[in-house]
């Protein structure tokens, strides 16, 4: 993946169950397609990152972000796009606000921070998150105006540009409570035998004894056009993550990886002065990719791997390009809201 080469490292392990299977399962291992369900959320912490994946923030990673996937009933839904979908500002989601920059898509807004400015570096770091899950935070932001000078602090009136950085990295680690054995309710109801904490297990119901998880991931993102009364803004941006656990499981030890990694690239989105409506993006790219792998000691490895390209040409439909193993579809998705289509 081009952004992990650049050295942006994204890395979120998910071991995860989207169902339960016939306890009596005793397969020697895990097919790729049952893996498939690995696909459907985005890497541990990555909602702490500035990147087109929707995930939850560090402070939120738990059990229940743990996955492994596999059994009967793990899937990745066709109609649907990895990483827990694509963001609202790249669909057009959100609302064009006042015309700040600290409002509207991609605006400053929940990127604030109280940080210190270091003349040396021209940044703003922000405070550093030790979370009690394993994780830390890194962040930091530099701000330009028009003319390209350095800002000390963020100005609604008139920075111009912003570029803000993000790392997540630490161990987070499960062991199975107390609860990990009888029965808790039925599908409907998202409960398995032998659940484990918030409902974790594996897709074919082994139940998960213990599991660390490293992750490694970083953000990259540069947002011009900020200024009051600017036309558009433009977007340039990578990430990537790497997660990796190892575990054991009623069904024996095993490893998982999943990585992540997009690149925005010539994001341009109109930013009119009204108040009504969102705008979506009319020009740019944004390539995501996946892949994630399972191993149980003794057998051989799955893996899956998916691609996504976005593109807009300023229209009111996003045109994707998805690639799953071997497999390539084209497909469509009306801006702001619409189901996704394709052609096969």
């Amino acid at each position: 993946m081009s952004s992990i080469k650049r050295g942006l490292l994204l890395v979120g392990s998910a071991i995860a169950v989207a169902g339960c299977a016939d306890a009596t399962s005793a397969r020697n291992g895990i097919t790729s397609g049952e893996l498939a369900a690995a696909l459907s959320s985005a890497t541990l912490g990555s909602g702490s990152l500035v990147t087109s994946f929707v995930g939850t923030s560090a402070a939120s990673a738990g059990n229940s972000d743990l996955w492994v996937g596999g059994g009967r009933d793990a899937q990745f839904d066709r109609g649907t796009l990895m990483g827990g979908g694509l963001g609202d500002a790249f669909l057009g989601g959100i609302g064009r606000g006042d015309g700040r920059g600290d409002d509207g898509p991609f605006g400053y807004g929940s990127a604030n921070c109280n940080g210190t400015f270091s003349a040396s570096t021209g940044r703003v770091t922000c405070a550093t998150q030790t979370l009690p899950n394993g994780l830390t935070v890194n962040r930091s932001v530099a701000f330009e105006d028009a003319s390209g000078a350095t800002q000390q602090a963020f100005d609604s009136v008139t920075t111009n540009t912003i570029n803000v950085q993000a790392s997540v990295s630490g161990t987070v680690t499960y062991t199975a409570g107390s609860d990990s054995a009888g029965e808790h309710g039925d599908r409907r109801g998202g409960y398995c035998d032998g659940r484990g904490a918030r409902g974790l297990l594996l897709g074919d119901t082994a139940k998960i004894q213990n599991a660390t998880t490293t992750v490694s991931s970083a953000s990259n993102r540069t947002v011009s056009g900020l200024t009051t009364g600017s036309a558009q803004r433009t977007v340039e941006g990578v990430s990537g993550s790497s997660e990796s656990t190892n575990g054991t499981s009623s069904r024996g030890t095993f490893t998982a990886t999943r990585e992540a990694a997009d690149t925005t690239s010539g994001l341009m989105i109109p930013i009119p002065t009204s108040t009504s409506g969102p705008t979506y993006p009319i020009a740019g790219t944004v390539i995501r990719a996946m892949k994630a792998t399972l191993t149980y000691t003794g057998a051989s490895t799955a893996s899956i791997a998916r691609r996504e390209v976005v593109t807009y040409d300023g229209s009111a439909t996003a045109k994707i390009v998805i690639t799953q193993n071997d497999t390539t579809r084209t497909c469509t998705k009306p801006l702001p809201r619409g189901p996704l289509s394709c052609s096969s």
